[in-house]
């Protein structure tokens, strides 16, 4: 017998089977988590802002602040990653859920939920502290060689944490599978089943740009709907790596 995946259409009509009768739900979850998201960011971005406006510092200096404020609130905000698996896992294999799910990284397994957060954020810092500080000596500076070391370093991180993000893109789905694994097995077991997988899933991803533009059109209205169907198709993408299709052998 062969393995058969599914490909990114039947993916996206399976989800959207699957989402039948309980878009109501998916879309509050995720506005929900959308909202919490927001609050973070607003609260701690007005206070850089007031306190960038009460002391007298340098561009750099603001833009090295502006970093690590931004990887603290990514850390706090990656932890609903997990609330979104189960949610979406849940439904996908019709088993009861509720808003509750959101809350399942703070909730339980939250020291493993922050590992796996605090490892996805340092990379992120590390990845973005070259863009910061490019930035900020441009602006201090007006010296247009920072500016083009700017979008030489904005090339490398786009393309290393895409890479990075496709490599590590089961975490939360494996950790709910594998409760009893490390977070340090989740990572390895996510490089492993993704070998060979890449690229399918970045073409899936790709492949929503387009709905994603009219969302955007709609002034982000249309996002309600898009974001759900965007994480169940995910998903189903993980359930489909586990547990494909066998078709029989060809000669």
């Amino acid at each position: 017998m062969n393995e058969r995946y599914m490909t990114s259409s039947e993916l996206k009509t399976r989800a959207k089977d699957l989402l039948d009768g309980r878009f109501g739900s998916a879309i509050l979850i995720m506005f929900l988590g959308g909202v919490f998201n927001t609050t973070v960011t607003m609260t701690c971005n007005s206070f850089l802002t007031i306190f960038q406006m009460a002391l007298d510092i340098s561009p750099l200096a603001i833009a090295m602040i502006s970093l690590v404020v931004s990887t603290v609130i990514y850390l706090f905000n990656n932890i609903f990653s997990a609330g979104y698996a189960l949610f979406f896992l849940n439904t996908a294999c019709r088993r009861s859920c509720d808003i509750g799910c959101l809350f399942y990284g703070f909730r339980w397994q939250f020291r493993k939920c922050l590992t796996l957060s605090g490892f996805f954020a340092l990379f992120t810092f590390v990845i973005t502290l070259p863009l910061q500080f490019c930035r900020g000596m441009y602006q201090q500076t007006q010296n247009v060689y920072w500016m083009m070391a700017y979008l030489l370093f904005a090339s490398v991180s786009m393309v290393a944490g895409t890479v990075f993000s496709l490599v590590f893109s089961q975490c939360y789905f494996l950790l709910l599978d594998f409760p009893d694994y490390t977070a340090g097995q989740l990572l390895k077991s996510s490089m492993q089943i993704m070998k060979g997988h890449m690229g399918r899933l970045f073409y899936i991803q790709v492949s929503f740009i387009p709905l994603i533009i009219l969302a955007l059109l709609t002034c982000g209205i249309g996002m309600l709907w898009l974001n759900p169907y965007m994480q169940m198709t995910y998903t189903c993408f993980f359930l489909d790596l586990m547990n494909p299709q066998k078709t029989p052998a060809q000669e």
